[in-house]
């Protein structure tokens, strides 16, 4: 059983196409990463598997039932999606903003046991943000907020996390950091991870799969090497590129090519076979 499958949507925003006639898979305890340009329409392919927004046409499948199947409860606790750009500037405690995670799973009255306590607590552990606890969100580096929202997210005990962006305007460090936490979510509790990346070369170190995007259509889909091919990219992208080989991974490494070499470099650069 697939955990996502979207067969031949399509999504228009007044009367502009967005996504045309898109096709994807994405299997359990998968890290699936989606790339491509500005404007390709990633952030709104994410949109249409949360149900963020209603695709015009084709179907959507999560974990083997329609997702006009589910309530919006039953899509809460199934799935958990972190939002690129959310405003995390206002002055509420860290361990507050993780507890909010538990909403999908509380009864009518709304009123946490201390179930969802521990559950929080467990969430703020794995992302290493405990000592942040009694710390409001606006008091923290980007960083730590960031962390801060997955740890909201998991505590929603989602199969499947969907996340838009989650290293963009974070350190190297912090990109790893992020990055190295979603792939042991992965490995240690079983969640299957769909986000957005425009950092390729993260993106073909933790990847089992690639999805590249233009235009709201699909390019390629496949592993890493597959999908990272010069001509794919360039057309892609519009530019140069150069595509070599990580020396510590072994996975594929783009590198875009400024103008200023462009001439010379277009003429000895090397290609990984």
């Amino acid at each position: 059983m697939k955990a996502v499958f979207a067969d031949n949507i399509s999504l228009s925003y007044g009367g502009k196409q967005v996504l045309h006639n898109l096709s994807l898979t994405i299997n359990r305890e998968e890290f699936f990463i989606i790339i491509g340009p500005n404007g390709a329409g990633k952030s709104t392919l994410l949109k249409a598997l949360t149900a963020t927004e209603k695709i015009n046409a084709g179907s959507i499948s999560l974990f083997g039932r329609p997702q006009n199947g589910y309530s919006r409860r039953e899509m809460a606790q199934l799935a958990a999606l972190v939002p690129q750009g959310l405003d995390t500037n206002f002055p509420f405690r860290v361990a507050d903003t993780v507890l909010m995670g538990r909403s999908p799973h509380l009864g009518l009255l709304g009123i946490e046991q201390e179930e969802d306590y521990q559950i929080a607590r467990q969430a703020m552990q794995v992302t290493d943000t405990a000592q942040l606890a009694d710390r409001t969100l606006d008091q923290l580096s980007g960083g730590e907020r960031q962390r801060v929202i997955i740890a909201r997210a998991i505590c929603q005990q989602p199969s499947i996390l969907f996340l838009d962006e989650p290293t963009a305007a974070l350190d190297l460090a912090h990109q790893v950091r992020i990055m190295d936490l979603l792939e042991n979510l992965r490995r240690e509790r079983k969640i299957t991870i769909c986000m957005i990346s425009h950092d390729i070369n993260l993106a073909a170190m933790y990847a089992d799969r690639l999805l590249l995007m233009k235009d709201g259509r699909v390019v390629a889909t496949g592993n890493p090497d597959q999908v990272l091919e010069e001509k794919l990219l360039e057309e892609s992208y519009g530019c140069r590129l150069l595509i070599d080989k990580n020396p510590v991974s072994g996975t594929r490494r783009v590198l875009p090519l400024p103008a200023k070499f462009t001439d010379t470099a277009g003429k000895s650069r090397k290609k990984m076979r």
